[in-house]
């Protein structure tokens, strides 16, 4: 987008529901690897093991980008029944996302 000419200030960001750090488990060595690039996605889980807090990852990248404006979903998508989750449900299912550029009048 800032290629094309968009002011990182002027940008407001929304993130969706995702998997919490605190649930989503991972190989330590892939921790390592994602932390090594974005240090703020390194977590532990709930009970302890190597995690990565993909959220709070995708927020350090927009803030280091010049984003100012984020909202981000409090709702965990393995913790919440309300929402989809392979990692609980173990099926596959649908998830969309969008994005746009508007011009102001």
């Amino acid at each position: 987008m800032v290629e094309l000419g968009a002011e990182p200030g002027r940008i407001t960001a929304a993130t969706g529901p995702a998997v919490c750090g605190r649930c989503y488990e991972v190989p330590a060595p892939l921790r390592a690897e994602v932390a090594e690039r974005v240090p703020a996605a390194y977590a532990e889980t709930s009970w302890g093991t190597p995690a990565l807090d993909v959220p709070e990852g995708v927020a350090a990248q927009l803030a280091a980008a010049g984003v100012t404006a984020l909202t981000r979903s409090p709702v965990c998508t393995l913790e919440s029944a309300d929402h989809y989750s392979y990692r609980r449900e173990q099926r596959t299912g649908r998830l969309a996302s969008y994005v746009w550029l508007g011009s102001e009048q």
